[in-house]
């Protein structure tokens, strides 16, 4: 799959979070020539009245919805100015309000909407083909944790979860997660341009007691069809050390500057007895995760 159209949500709260998100959904745009739309949920000042006490009087209540305007619309234009400054820095064309034909350069637009970010995401992200999101949060990490969370379970869209901001040239040996899974199986296919364009890519495949069966095979000759010529790593046994920490182990000891693997792919009951794979990559490992569910 072509990459051509990516999303990254500002929250203008959280500075450093939002300029590596930006940063790296920009890199992606000018490395593959596609269209950025940076979304800005502004929430409902009404929903402020909410977590008032009792007792408060009508003019207390409209004190707090005043702020509450006030703090919405400071997040607002802090994510604008962002977004206007790291486009003009970088040459990025900006899309004029309602446009739709295609550029033949990078592009971008500022979408402001108005709900909850978490709520929101889910439907407008479907029609994207990447969702750019950073876990490395200064703010709230409960309420970036359910944007992050949204983003992977609900839009059906591979969702790259960065730490740090990706360079424009990225990509160059990529290690793929491989379990045997639905979601494992759609994350190579939605990253395939990607592939292609990589130097070097390694299929690591994590075998324990209850996956016998899965073999890299069909993966490799998938990957070989489409012109990937992937190497294999089988991790039989971690002594001692979690599944996702044998994951990034051989990550690292390939060399890989970016992951594809799919996300929350085991039972409940596999993921009791050998632990949530796909949580503590998101929390431990520090190269961008691509993650599709």
């Amino acid at each position: 799959m072509s990459i051509k159209s990516v999303l990254v949500p500002l929250t203008g709260s959280d500075k450093p979070c939002d300029t590596n998100s930006l940063t790296s959904a920009l890199n992606i745009a000018k490395h593959l020539n596609c269209n950025v739309d940076v979304l800005h949920v502004k929430r409902d000042p009404k929903s402020a009245a909410a977590f008032v006490g009792e007792g408060m009087t009508t003019a207390m209540i409209e004190s707090v919805i005043e702020m509450a305007e006030k703090d919405i619309d400071q997040r607002c234009e802090t994510a604008r100015n962002l977004f206007n400054t790291m486009c003009a820095d970088r040459g990025i064309d900006v899309e004029a309000p309602g446009e739709t034909t295609p550029h033949a350069a990078p592009s971008a637009r500022f979408v402001e909407k108005t709900g909850n970010q978490e709520d929101f995401l889910p439907a407008y992200g479907r029609m994207f083909d990447l969702i750019v999101v950073c876990k490395k949060s200064t703010v709230d990490n409960s309420e970036n944790d359910l944007v992050i969370n949204a983003a992977i379970l609900e839009t059906g869209r591979p969702v790259l979860v960065i730490d740090e901001p990706i360079p424009e040239e990225f990509g160059k040996k990529i290690a793929v997660i491989w379990n045997g899974s639905v979601e494992s199986s759609l994350a190579i296919t939605q990253s395939l341009s990607l592939l292609q364009a990589a130097e070097k890519v390694s299929l690591i495949t994590a075998i324990d007691d209850l996956s016998e069966d899965i073999k890299p095979d069909e993966a490799m000759r998938y990957l070989k069809l489409h012109g990937v010529n992937a190497e294999s790593c089988a991790i039989r046994g971690t002594t001692g050390k979690s599944t996702a920490e044998a994951l990034m182990d051989a990550a690292g000891k390939f060399g890989a500057d970016f992951v594809v693997m799919g996300a929350y792919t085991k039972s409940r009951l596999r993921r009791l007895f050998f632990g949530a794979v796909t949580g503590e990559m998101l929390e431990n490992c520090k190269l961008p995760i691509l993650l599709v569910h």
